[in-house]
């Protein structure tokens, strides 16, 4: 098993290849906006640090959010552009339920991703849908929270085997969005 898994929700660019035993990570932190002019040349740079091949790939995963709007749209459409080009199976990751499964936080069902200006994501595993909640409100206290993709990149990387052992693909990585992009929120 070799699978490409791709992050780029949050200020940090995730980049690794999972394998069966392994994990080789190329991820760069706290890159800030700059995923589009980075992710392709990352990506290649494993590949070739791995003596990869495309067809050496058995499947492409993906964070699909939630997290920032451009950075969802930003991985999701170059995993696309490669399966276009070499078809492998799909795998989408929820940021949420990565943090949730995530060794460091230890806290299953209960997480919160920064969403900046004052909000987390917010999942709770208990019925309601992700949400968007303030800094303030008292059920982030004892959840897991994460910041940037790197925080969570066990429970992430736990989540993609799991779903290529269990031959959970999708057909089509779609955008998971918790609130509109903040041109649309400045717009009213």
């Amino acid at each position: 098993m070799k699978i490409l898994y791709v992050d780029t929700t949050t200020p940090d660019l995730v980049v690794v290849i999972i394998e069966e035993n392994s994990v080789k990570n190329f991820s760069l932190e706290n890159l800030g906006v700059k995923h589009s002019e980075t992710l392709c040349n990352c990506i290649a740079d494993a590949m070739e640090k791995l003596n990869l091949a495309w067809s050496d790939l058995d499947a492409y995963a993906c964070a699909v959010g939630p997290g920032s709007f451009t950075g969802i749209r930003i991985g999701i459409s170059t995993l696309k552009g490669y399966n276009m080009a070499v078809p492998k199976p799909l795998i989408a990751v929820n940021c949420l339920q990565a943090v949730a499964c995530s060794q460091q936080c230890g806290n299953l069902g209960r997480a919160v991703i920064d969403a900046g200006n004052g909000y987390y994501f917010a999942d709770y595993n208990n019925g309601v849908s992700p949400c968007l909640i303030s800094y303030q409100d008292e059920r982030a206290e004892n959840a897991g929270k994460a910041s940037g993709g790197l925080s969570y990149l066990d429970g992430a990387v736990q989540l993609v085997k799991d779903s290529f052992a269990a031959k959970n693909f999708c057909n089509e990585l779609e955008p998971m969005y918790i609130r509109r992009s903040q041109a649309e929120e400045q717009r009213g």
